[in-house]
Order: structure tokens, then sequence, then C-alpha cells
């Protein structure tokens, strides 16, 4: 087998392995990307099912729900604070106001000071918090 025969293998053969890491690398980043979607939207069911009384709660004030959740699970995981505004939920937003909404709330319970509050005194205070600040639908 000549040299040139087996550099070309070898190079066919880097090649293929290169691709493949980068393949399997953007499938990492699009499960990981996709993955605080589905997170947030299975805690706050959870946390509705444990509260005595049933609030009706609006879209913007779930979504500022969320956000707090987010934040508080960014904050424990010892996440800086800008790839929680760079998260979809927040810096997707179409209405410059309801972005600056999100990232006040987000910035608020990130820099929560003291032992984090359970699930009923959070999603209590973010939903008051929502109620106060947001508009009426």
């Amino acid at each position: 087998m000549s040299v040139f025969l087996r550099w070309g293998i070898f190079g066919i053969l880097a090649f293929a392995g290169l691709m493949y890491a980068y393949n399997a690398s953007k499938r990492l980043a699009e499960r990981k990307q996709s993955q605080p979607a589905t997170v947030v939207s299975a805690k706050p069911e959870a946390v509705s099912d444990n509260t005595a009384a049933q609030v009706s709660v609006t879209p913007a004030c779930q979504e500022e729900l969320d956000v707090a959740l987010l934040a508080m699970k960014s904050r424990r995981d010892g996440e800086p604070i800008d790839r929680l505004l760079r998260m979809q939920v927040i810096a997707f937003q179409p209405d410059p106001k309801r972005r600056q909404r999100l990232e006040t709330v987000a910035r608020k319970w990130f820099d929560w000071v003291g032992a984090e509050p359970g699930a009923d005194a959070l999603r209590d205070t973010a939903l008051s918090d929502c109620w106060k600040f947001s508009p009426a639908p």
C-alpha cells in the first residue's frame, strides 16, 4: 500500500470523525436549549397541584412565574445571570416592555437574598408581583 493511499484513508477517517463530533455537539446544544422549556412547563403544574386555593393565572403571569423558577434554578446551579437573560423565554420577546419586565423578574429572583423560598411562597410572591406590576388583561 502506498504512502499516499494510507494518508488518504487516514484523512478520510479524520474528516469523518470531525463531522461526527460536530454533529454530536450540535445535537447536544439543541437538546440543552430545549431542556429548560420542558423543565419550566413541568414545574408550575407540580407547584399548582400542591396549592389549596386554585387561582386563575393569566398567561403573562404564568410566564413570569416560569422565569422566577428558572432564575432560582440558575442561581442554585451557579450559572451566570447573563445566561439566564439570554434564554428564549426572555430574550426573544417581541415587545420591549415585556422583555424588560421579564428581565426585572429574572434579576429579582436571581439576586434573592437569604434562604430560598419554598414552592408555594415563590408562587404566591411571583403571582402577587405580576398582579401589581402587569396591566390587567
